[in-house]
Order: structure tokens, then sequence, then C-alpha cells
């Protein structure tokens, strides 16, 4: 039997207070997270771009799992995180926008008020660390945290190794020897991917002889954008292709991350573990158009269109049949909660409401992916030009709420993914069906809504815009775009 079938069935008879039939010595594999920043749907090689290169991804899918439609918790860095360790929708825990002072400039005297976003994520959440290291797994955090600081760090919230997780959401420079995130003095010339790569490697040797929960959480490829000179001398310019094109310092950002995934991989099997070792490589929300690619899909980072929401993954689950399968439907990163949990044989609390689904039975059976609900909720404003909105999928159907101006936008993904036909007008009974919908998702997780401001002067600041990408190693004090917390 398929291990990982077995697995799953003794998942199910745990799940239904049944005594699980258990292998004499079961099997339970390592699991590893990898956490890129701002990667963008149309990033890489195997999702469709010929101007990136990332042979180490690409094999990863051609070995595994590549989902089309897969979508971040939420358009920026913290609530994207928090869904995914939790497997709940962000509101339910109030981190919806990015955690620290990164979104303060862009809320100021606007129309509305935005409600305020919680500094951490509450100990109370149960995060996917915490329920492994109940089951037995060393769990170990390497890189960006962006979750809170003293007293809410990895190692408050189930991790027992943290590597540089703490509450800076960005790094001032991918080059020692000073990266702005608080790891004292490096070596000069030392690059952040590296330093990171090297870490993982290390938490993985100490805790071989257990299983091992690992997420990786890269810095790259979020902004200040640079790489190594030598990959950056490999990349053309960026050409006028508004779809496909990448700043040459981007694609090699990406290129250097992806060389880690490929030592990643390496160094687990010179170890004799890949074979038990699921990977997982997703992006914590979508990637920035000014020097990314999102494939042709609206929108950028920090939005509720597609762009800001939909994302890479893929998952590798040696020894299971059907690699280099592509999975075209939709999926949630709140769901990786819940189908980590079920390979690692556990079964989540009683009363914990859960809002992700295991998808375990569904990738070892190559079964229909079950339909339901999508929600996102982001009541503020951003640097990157969204505006308070809320946003549903149901089906193909995606429906978005604008909170300035109560417009209501609808969406038929399936024959419409760069959302540019709105069908709100045409299909006013679908449109109050879902709006409907969304209002009672947000009544149901006590989301928290803008509301009116009374001393709006009666004109919008004066606020800088994010423009095209200016390659920089290490950016200016005065950056108004850079606030790392």
């Amino acid at each position: 039997m398929n291990r990982y079938l077995n697995v799953f069935l003794c998942w199910a008879a745990m799940a239904l207070g049944l005594p699980a039939q258990l292998p004499a010595t079961p099997e339970r594999p390592n699991l590893i997270i990898i956490l890129l920043d701002d990667l963008g749907y149309g990033d890489l090689a195997c999702y469709g771009n010929p101007k990136v290169n990332s042979p180490h991804i690409d094999r990863l899918a051609a070995d595994g799992i590549r989902f089309t439609q897969a979508y971040a918790a939420g358009p920026v860095c913290s609530p994207g995180r928090a869904g995914l360790l939790t497997g709940r929708w962000p509101a339910r825990s109030g981190v919806t926008d990015a955690i620290g002072t990164a979104g303060v400039r862009w809320n100021e005297n606007r129309r509305l008020l935005p409600p305020t976003t919680v500094r951490r994520l509450a100990l109370e959440e149960i995060t996917l660390a915490e329920v492994l290291r109940d089951q037995g797994y060393a769990t170990g955090n390497v890189g960006k945290w962006h979750l809170g600081a003293e007293g809410f760090l990895p190692q408050d919230q189930g991790f027992d190794f943290n590597f540089s997780g703490n509450q800076i959401g960005s790094h001032k420079s991918m080059f020692g020897p000073d990266y702005g995130i608080n790891l004292g003095p490096v070596e000069a010339g030392e690059y952040l991917t590296d330093r990171l790569q090297a870490e993982a490697e290390a938490f993985i040797q100490r805790s071989r002889d257990q299983p091992f929960f690992l997420l990786l959480s890269h810095f790259a490829v979020h902004r200040p954008v640079d790489a190594k000179a030598e990959t950056i001398a490999r990349q053309t310019p960026r050409s006028a292709d508004p779809v496909w094109g990448l700043v040459p310092e981007y694609a090699a950002m990406i290129e250097d991350a992806d060389t880690s995934v490929g030592r990643l991989r390496q160094f687990l099997a010179e170890e004799g573990l890949a074979e038990n070792t699921v990977i997982v490589l997703t992006s914590d929300n979508g990637g920035v158009r000014f020097w990314g690619s999102n494939g042709g899909l609206r929108g950028t980072k920090g939005t509720v269109y597609e762009a800001g929401l939909r994302v890479p993954l893929i998952t590798l689950l040696p020894g299971m049949t059907g690699a280099g399968r592509i999975e075209a439907g939709p999926v949630h990163a709140v769901d990786l909660w819940p189908t980590l949990l079920a390979l690692a044989q556990g079964a989540p609390p009683a009363d914990l409401i859960l809002d992700g689904l295991n998808l375990l039975p569904s990738l070892t059976a190559g079964s229909e992916l079950p339909s339901r609900d999508f929600f996102w909720h982001f009541p503020h404003y951003n640097m990157h030009g969204s505006t308070p909105a809320s946003a549903l999928r149901s089906g193909y159907y995606k429906l978005i709420e604008w909170y300035e101006t109560g417009q209501i936008e609808l969406y038929d993904l399936e024959t419409d993914a760069s959302e540019s036909q709105d069908l709100a007008a045409a299909r006013p009974e679908l449109k109050q069906a879902l709006l409907a919908r969304l209002h009672y998702w947000q009544r149901t997780t006590e989301a928290q809504l803008p509301r009116p401001n009374p001393d709006y002067p009666g004109t919008e600041p004066d606020l800088p815009e994010l423009s095209p990408f200016i390659s920089t190693r290490l950016l200016p004090p005065d950056d108004p775009f850079h606030t790392r917390y």
C-alpha cells in the first residue's frame, strides 16, 4: 500500500474515533515548507515564464504536483503567513494587514478609517508547529516571521528552533555585513539566501533522528531586490513584454533562490532523507508587477485581484504516484495546515474551528478536489494602490466589494482569469447571492470593517507612488516605501 494512502487511512480512523490500524513502526514523513516572499504567479519557468531560469523548482514540479489555482491567505505578508500557519481565515485572528508600521502612512487621512490590525498572532491561535510538536516532531523556523515581536516569536508559537524570525517584515540588504534583520554583524559579502540555506541544513542535521518540520521562510524575493553579480550578469534586460518580462536583478534573485532549492534537495539526498521528506513550495502573497510577473493576471501584490492572491504552489510527496501532475482545482493556503497534519498522522483538536481542508485524500487518490468558497478580507489602504476591499470565490465566480465606493465587481474566472469582464450588472441575482454569502461570512468570523472618517479633509493625501524598480543593494534610509516593522 502507498505509504501516504496508509497515512491518510490512519488519520481518517483517528478523526472518526476508531482504532488506527498502524504498521508496527509507522513511518511519518519529515515536512518542509519553502515559503518565498512576494513570488508572483508568473515568476517561474514551470508556470509559463520563458524569461526566468528556475531549473530546480521546475524539477520539483516535475517530480511532484503543480497547482495552477492556488491562493495565498492574504494579499500582503502577515495575513498570508497567519492563514498558512493556523489553517484559518486571517479575519478570525485579526491579522489582516502587514504587522508593523508598513501600512500606517497609507491609512492616515483617508476617506475611511481602516480597523486597527493586531500587531501579533495571538498565542491562543494553534499553529501548525504546535500541533506537529505535540506529535513528536522537531520544529524549526529559519528566516522571516513577521507575526509579532518579543513574546510572540516563533519559539512562542510552537517552534523549538528559530533563526532570524522576528517582527521585521523586510531585510534592508541581501548582502552582509548588515542584513537589517537584527542578526548582528556577519561576513561582508555573505548572501542572505545562502545563509538561510546553511541554517536550514544545520537544523535538519540536528533533527534527523526524529521527524522534523522546517519552515524555510526566505526573505527573497521581497525588495530590496538584489542578487549575486555573476547571476545578474546572466540575465537579459527587461523587454517591453508586460506579461513575462522581469527586471534582471529580480530574475537573478529568483535564480539564486532556485539554486537554494536545488541545494536543499541534494542535501536531503546525501543525508538519506529524500525518500521520506515532503516538500511544499509556495509564496506568502502575489508579486509586485513593477519588477516581476503575474502571468497576465490583473493587479499586483496588495490587491484582492488575482495577481495579489494567486501564487505558485508545488508539493512533493516522495513515493506517491502521479509525479508531474498538474492540479487545476482551486486550493488555499489554509489547506496546508490540515493536510500536513494528516501526513504526520495527527488529528486536529476537536474544538478547533479550521477553515482549511485536508487535501490528502484527493492528492493520494487523484480524485477531484471538493468545491468550496474562499474568502479574503483586506479592509486597508496600502502602497500598492489598493483601497479597502473583501473578496469571495465561489466555484469559478469571484466577487469583490470595495468599501470606499460600495462598488461590487463580479468575474467568471473560468473564462476570464484576467478579470477584465465585470458581470455585476449582467448578473444581478448572482451578485446579490454572493454578496449575501460574503456578508454572512464576515459576521461569523467577526471580520472588522472600515468606517467613515469623521475628520476626512476632503482631499486625498499626497502620497508617494510606488515606481518601477531601481536597482540598489541597500535601500536609502529616507525611502518612503521601506518600513521594515
